[in-house]
């Protein structure tokens, strides 16, 4: 099975030159840099930090292993 997830990337030009980077389906996602192409790297750290603060931080809260199945996903973003 392939899952395609396509976000929206919005940059924009800002204060002193820095280039504004975010993802429109996420407006938590957000962030800036000195150039356009830092602002494309940084805008998936950016989402991973997101995530990252999504999870749940107390390990006991998590469902039993046993009952449970783990798959990796892995989210690739391109820069056009």
């Amino acid at each position: 099975m392939s899952t395609r997830l396509t976000l929206t990337a919005i940059y924009e030009q800002v204060e002193e030159g820095w280039v504004q980077a975010r993802l429109a389906e996420l407006p938590a996602v957000i962030t800036a840099a000195p150039t356009l192409e830092e602002a494309k790297d940084w805008l998936g750290d950016a989402l991973s930090e997101y995530l990252l603060s999504l999870s749940d931080p107390d390990p006991l809260s998590l469902p039993d292993e046993a009952a449970t199945s783990r798959l990796p996903l892995d989210i690739v973003i391109q820069a056009a």
